[in-house]
């Protein structure tokens, strides 16, 4: 009887106080879906995850890539972007993916954790927000290497006379047509390569250039030339073509340069 009523005496209030506050505990974050996370990390920062691995070689930079993706925003699995039998070169993606593509092998598939940094940054882009961790899966089904680039012979890639500015050159070949000046338009085929390898780093051909918009440089170099003639140049450091390029030149007509009105 007195334990009844002791009991009865015991109101709701005083019950309260002996409660463990279970819903002071704070909750636990869910963890990502894996399908947003990876497990590999290089030392660069991308992560990634092999889903299937493919065979044989791997893209550098220079390749062009046949993929099947998916992108995602790391914070909710918003899909923001996809892409069938998709064709592009390595090098013309975000740094992350094209890092991921060059770790990949034809028929394999991959999840890439890309970081903001090698993703699009404070700037973000359409549906990407700023400062946005990005995940893509990624289906490498083929690439193709670009062919070699040419090579100048170690012998065809030095120059042996000097001007009093520094502008190393070389006649290669003697043309009988007129000199240009400053107020002319030089029409010129030209090879631009690397002074140490030699390999070609571009070319172009039937290119016009107006010798008062060209660097001093350059514009010396033209102005040595008769129509006809190829000249080996190697440009001083400091030069646009930079401390490690030389270029030859086939200066093939001079022509008067278009006036304004033109």
């Amino acid at each position: 009887m007195l334990q009844r009523a002791l009991t009865a005496a015991v109101t709701p209030a005083l019950l309260l106080q002996f409660t463990p506050a279970h819903a002071a505990a704070p909750v636990a974050a869910k963890p990502k879906p894996s399908v947003l996370t990876c497990t590999t990390t290089t030392p660069e920062g991308l992560s990634y995850t092999v889903i299937k691995a493919g065979k044989g070689e791997r893209p550098n930079a220079e390749s062009r890539v046949i993929v099947n993706y998916k992108g995602m925003l790391t914070a909710d699995g918003t899909e923001f972007d996809s892409g069938q039998g998709a064709q592009f070169p390595v090098g013309g993606v975000i740094p992350g993916f094209a890092q991921g593509l060059q770790l990949m092998q034809a028929g394999g598939s991959y999840r890439l954790c890309i970081p903001s940094k090698l993703g699009y940054g404070a700037a973000g882009t359409g549906p990407i927000p700023a400062n946005a961790d990005l995940v893509f899966e990624v289906d490498l089904l083929s690439f193709k290497n670009p062919a070699p680039k040419p090579v100048i012979p170690v012998a065809e890639r030095s120059c042996s006379q000097t001007t009093a500015s520094g502008l190393g050159f070389d006649l290669i070949k003697a043309g009988a047509g007129k000199s240009a000046t400053d107020s002319d338009m030089a029409l010129v085929d030209f090879t631009v390569f690397d002074a140490s390898t030699g390999v070609v780093q571009q070319q172009r051909e039937w290119e016009k250039i107006a010798l008062s918009q060209a660097s001093p440089v350059f514009g010396e170099g033209l102005k040595m030339m008769q129509a006809g003639s190829t000249y080996r140049f190697c440009m001083p450091k400091g030069a646009d073509s930079g401390p490690e390029s030389n270029i030859i030149v086939t200066l093939l007509d001079v022509r008067p340069a278009p006036t304004a009105d033109n």
